[in-house]
């Protein structure tokens, strides 16, 4: 046992020296050496200690898990349109139409905003704002 105690004290001297010169080849030693004595110094310990072995790993317990289901939307409140999902590689789906003002008919550029979470459109013809989608 004092033989180990010794090897590893030494490992500890050339961590504690490798920052006085550092050589990534030495730490990379020095670690593989650190990992090593630590191995042994826990063999070592089980030896003389039993108790300190680790517990049998349990069985693994049978979990019943029911699928998750998504509650129904309220019945005031309109469906959101679905995702656009895509795959790797694929293509993005191409831009939508320009969309026409429902009031004034005007094709200009829309301002568009966040209200909660539905995205709006507003006229700067007519000042009318309805949801995009």
């Amino acid at each position: 046992m004092s033989e180990l105690t010794d090897r590893m004290r030494t490992c500890a001297a050339h961590i504690l020296a490798r920052a006085a010169k550092p050589d990534p080849w030495a730490g990379e030693l020095v670690a593989l050496d650190a990992a090593d004595l630590l191995v042994e110094a826990s063999n070592l310990l089980v030896e003389k200690q039993p108790e300190l072995a680790p517990a049998p790993a349990p069985e693994p317990e049978q979990l019943a898990l029911e699928p998750f289901v998504f509650p129904p939307a309220p019945a005031g409140q309109a469906a959101q349109p679905s995702a656009t999902w895509t795959a790797p590689h694929d293509t993005l789906p191409g831009p939508r139409p320009p969309r026409a003002c429902p009031q004034c008919d005007s094709r200009t550029h829309k301002k568009v905003f966040r209200q909660g979470r539905t995205l709006m459109l507003a006229c700067p013809v007519c000042a009318k704002e309805w949801p995009y989608g």
